[in-house]
């Protein structure tokens, strides 16, 4: 008997006992959750005070980094100059000179680049890496004809029905009225209605980014295949293929690829893109990919030491290539990217110089990138 009234005794204990386990491991999910909470927090605290640090190293030695940068310009002012004085180089430009990028006269006594790269430069206490793109190796932007204007938006992989209001669009935007273009342009009301709004320029161009702002323009028109892979997107919508019209370039080039604001005008056929190319020969992507295999020499890379640039326009095969004057073989204006570092601080500049008949390149902008 007094086992069995032992066992109603012990019922209230086990109960106790199990509902004290059920606490603990209540407390114990709290205390992870709280230790993993803290840790998180932490993390945080210490990623932002690492941001914070370089933030304000960066600030510190802004002063500085703009000098290197500026610098960095004047270097490059330096090699595209001394490139035109170069014996058997000074009456054309290519991909194969060392402001490019390319070996340079390697096999020429008289280069004055030997032993010199345009990395890692050391200025001082810090160092430049700068880079160098001729403007002429794309159509400018404010002084293409409509037609051509179509064209190239045609061969940046857009149809043919979006590629004639997109063109009126652009012209809307360039041309100083506020009239609507023929064709299904786009003036003030169009942009004032946006959210946010914003006016349209009504003048030239002074980057190809601003064709981001026009109507119709798709980050994945202008970016081409590096859509995604850039930091600046506006936007989101579906590649429009062509309908009834020409094949896009196969190398997927963008409007970036193919358009610039600032140049002579003439494009320079030994720089030039298949895709810019083909724009100026009416479309003909035959005709651009000869005038590539012949620039890129026996080996069909661009920008070796076998390149076969063409040195005059009498050299350049093809009666349309010739025709409107439309090619050269000599670029003006250079691009110029300047990457300033100082120990673990760094900024980067770009600049824009023109390549006269003077002494030395002029610097038109310079500002940070």
């Amino acid at each position: 008997m007094n086992g069995v009234n032992a066992i109603p005794a012990a019922l209230p204990r086990l109960s106790t006992q199990r509902a004290h386990r059920r606490s603990r491991g209540a407390a114990l999910v709290i205390v992870l959750v709280l230790v993993l909470s803290m840790a998180v927090i932490a993390g945080a605290f210490a990623y932002a005070m690492k941001i914070e640090t370089r933030l304000a190293v960066n600030t510190q030695s802004s002063p500085e980094l703009e000098w290197l940068g500026r610098s960095g310009i004047e270097f490059a002012k330096w090699v595209v100059d001394r490139s035109r004085r170069i014996p058997n180089e000074g009456g054309f430009d290519s991909l194969s000179q060392f402001w490019a990028g390319g070996p340079g006269p390697v096999d020429s006594v008289d280069n004055p680049f030997a032993g010199i790269s345009l990395k890692d430069i050391s200025i001082g206490d810090g160092s430049v890496s700068i880079e160098i793109v001729d403007l002429e190796r794309r159509i400018n932007l404010n002084t293409v004809p409509e037609p051509t204007l179509e064209l190239a938006l045609q061969v940046a992989g857009i149809g043919a029905g979006d590629a004639g209001a997109i063109t009126a669009a652009i012209a809307d935007w360039r041309d100083r009225d506020d009239l609507e273009h023929a064709g299904g342009g786009a003036e003030k009301g169009y942009y004032l209605g946006l959210n946010p709004p914003y006016v349209a320029k009504d003048g030239a161009f002074d980057d190809p980014s601003e064709l981001l702002k026009v109507r119709g323009i798709m980050p994945e028109m202008y970016w081409g295949k590096r859509f995604g892979q850039v930091g600046s997107e506006r936007g989101r919508g579906s590649r429009r293929q062509p309908i009834g019209s020409i094949a896009p370039d196969e190398s997927g080039a963008g409007l970036v690829d193919i358009f610039c604001a600032i140049s002579v005008g003439r494009v320079n056929i030994n720089t030039a893109s298949p895709a810019v190319l083909r724009v100026l020969l009416g479309g003909d992507p035959n005709l651009a990919q000869q005038i590539v295999q012949h620039r890129a020499g026996p080996n069909g890379i661009d920008g070796d030491e076998d390149d076969v640039p063409f040195r005059s326009m009498a050299e350049i095969p093809g009666a349309g290539v010739t025709q409107g004057n439309l090619f050269a073989v000599q670029s003006t204006t250079f691009e110029v990217h300047v990457e300033a570092r100082i120990g673990s601080a760094k900024k980067r500049f770009v600049g824009v110089m023109r390549r006269g008949t003077g002494p030395e390149s002029q610097v038109m902008l310079f500002h940070p990138e």
